[in-house]
């Protein structure tokens, strides 16, 4: 165990009890927890099992509209990957500190359900004393909440990193959070939700933005799969996991499959249940209002999806019109079998197509999404004439990809 992190519990530990928590003291506790448990003093017992935690439907709708979620799905998954990777349970709650969505690493789902760091637990102040959620509310910036600077003493054996998460208008959202247990303390965790909230706020903006500007209503189910994932039905944004996008562009390529066959493209060998690919399948047919049809699986709502447009493009000759609609590799974070084996299908196609009879423009601009393809870069150097305007800026970027190569 991390000898440096048993001093600093032990330190907060001996100046809680030396001080008192209503007494000010310079020491390893910041003035915002001394503050807190001076108003939790009065308030609530540190003897507590758990936090209140509401087991009813109404959270997980909540979460479904949850502004979070709507706006920045893509973000979210990345919370999950961050947390899975480090050991960390991960959180977002609604603008009253109540939790509405988590996912846990195994060894913690109990200890985390054993305090109520699960979907319903209520975490303000005011119910569950000192902790790094109600701190990101009171607060309003990120917090870090260490052992034994929690209030209730079944938390102390956590560490907490939390952020909140503010809409367009500056009201506060919801708060990230990032959890473990004390022994596996990590600065970076506050670093992580820090970046994580404000990139989350940028989205939420970008959502308000589009919204005041009136986004024209469109027919069917539009799926933009090509670099950053998103989708939109009858014009409607839909907040959609990459999961739901794998399903909804591999339908969308194959036409129509078996649940076996499904489970195989999404998944190949990994050890995902039936099951569980069902309730995908359910979840997300909700979300396109019942545009998912059965035996065999298909979507029955009209779709545009801008991978197949390209590679329709392609085969048509207008190697313009497909580098316009190209903005980036096909859900580059994917790891479905299918998405991988189409996302190397268009780029080799689109770069073959660009490669051949591509100008200057249209190679520089297969780079922007591929700036380390030195053939390509060489390419738009010499097909660039000596007056070309481009010619600097394709010769700095192809020495830029050179000097990359080198050890």
């Amino acid at each position: 165990m991390d000898r440096e992190l048993v001093d600093r519990r032990t330190a907060i530990e001996q100046e809680r009890a030396a001080t008192g928590a209503h007494r000010a003291a310079d020491g390893m506790v910041g003035a915002d927890i001394r503050a807190s448990w001076q108003r939790c003093l009065d308030l609530l017992a540190e003897r507590r099992d758990s936090v209140p935690v509401d087991g009813s439907d109404e959270v997980a709708d909540r979460w479904e509209t949850s502004p979070i979620r709507r706006a920045a799905p893509h973000l979210v998954d990345q919370l999950v990957e961050t947390g899975r990777d480090a050991g960390l349970v991960a959180i977002v709650t609604d603008a009253s500190g109540q939790v509405l969505w988590q996912d846990a690493p195994r060894p913690l789902q109990g200890p985390a359900e054993g305090v109520g760091l699960v979907p319903g637990g209520r975490w303000d102040e005011t119910v569950a004393g000192t902790n790094g959620i109600g701190m990101a509310l009171l607060t309003g910036r990120p917090v870090a909440v260490f052992a034994s600077e929690h209030w209730y003493e079944p938390v102390r054996d956590w560490v907490c990193y939390s952020a909140p998460v503010r809409a367009s208008n500056g009201s506060i959202a919801g708060v990230i959070d990032l959890s473990t247990t004390w022994d596996r303390a990590n600065p970076l965790g506050l670093r992580t939700v820090g970046a994580l909230a404000r990139l989350m706020e940028l989205e939420l903006a970008s959502a308000a933005g589009a919204s005041a500007a009136g986004v024209v209503a469109t027919a069917g189910l539009h799926v933009q799969a090509l670099g950053r994932g998103s989708a939109a039905l009858d014009g409607q944004p839909l907040a959609l996991t990459r999961r739901q996008l794998e399903l909804i562009v591999t339908l969308a390529v194959v036409g129509t499959a078996t649940l076996d066959e499904l489970h195989g493209l999404l998944f190949g060998d990994r050890p995902v249940t039936p099951t569980t690919l069902r309730a995908e399948i359910s979840h997300t047919r909700r979300l396109l209002g019942g545009g998912i049809g059965s035996r065999p699986y298909r979507l029955t709502v009209p779709s545009h999806v801008d991978a197949i447009d390209v590679l329709d493009r392609l085969a048509h000759g207008d190697l313009a019109g497909a580098l316009e609609r190209y903005a980036g590799p096909l859900l580059p974070s994917s790891d479905a079998p299918l998405i991988v084996e189409r996302r190397y299908h268009l780029d080799v196609a689109l770069r073959t197509a660009v490669l051949r009879g591509g100008t200057t423009a249209q190679l520089l601009r297969f780079a922007d999404v591929h700036p380390a393809d030195v053939e390509v870069l060489e390419r738009a150097v010499a097909a660039a004439g000596p007056d070309d305007p481009r010619l600097p800026a394709a010769t700095a970027a192809l020495a830029v990809a050179v000097a990359d190569l080198d050890p």
